[in-house]
C-alpha cells in the first residue's frame, strides 16, 4: 500500500521588527512602516525595491522602500540584541526575495 501524502501549503515569509517607537511589518498583504505612531501601508505592487542598512549607535536597522512612483519611505528600528538584529535582517531578505524578486 502506498503512503498517502498531502502537499503542505507553502508559507509566505513574514517580518516583524519593532522597538518602543517604530515597527516594520511585512507579509503577503504588503509592507507597513510605523514611525512614532504614524503608519503607512504599501501593497507589494507599489514597491519597486527594499533596501536595508545596519545603522546608528547600538544595533539599528533602517529599511527603505523605493516605490514605483519614485518616492521613498524609511523606518528605523533598534534592538540591544545582536541575534534579534540578525533575525530581522534574515527575515527581511526572505520577504524581499519572495515578494519582489519573483516578479
Amino acid at each position: 500500500m502506498a503512503a498517502i501524502t498531502t502537499a503542505q501549503p507553502q508559507r509566505s515569509p513574514l517580518l516583524l521588527a519593532m522597538d518602543r517607537k517604530n515597527a516594520i511589518v511585512a507579509d503577503i498583504e504588503g509592507i507597513s512602516l510605523g514611525n512614532n505612531g504614524d503608519t503607512i501601508h504599501l501593497a507589494w505592487p507599489t514597491v519597486r525595491a527594499v533596501t536595508y542598512e545596519e545603522t546608528g549607535r547600538g544595533m539599528g536597522l533602517t529599511v527603505t522602500l523605493n516605490l514605483s512612483d519614485g518616492t521613498t519611505h524609511s523606518c528605523r528600528v533598534t534592538t540591544r540584541d545582536e541575534e534579534e538584529l540578525d533575525n530581522w535582517i534574515d527575515h527581511l531578505i526572505l520577504v524581499r526575495e519572495h515578494f519582489l524578486d519573483s516578479r
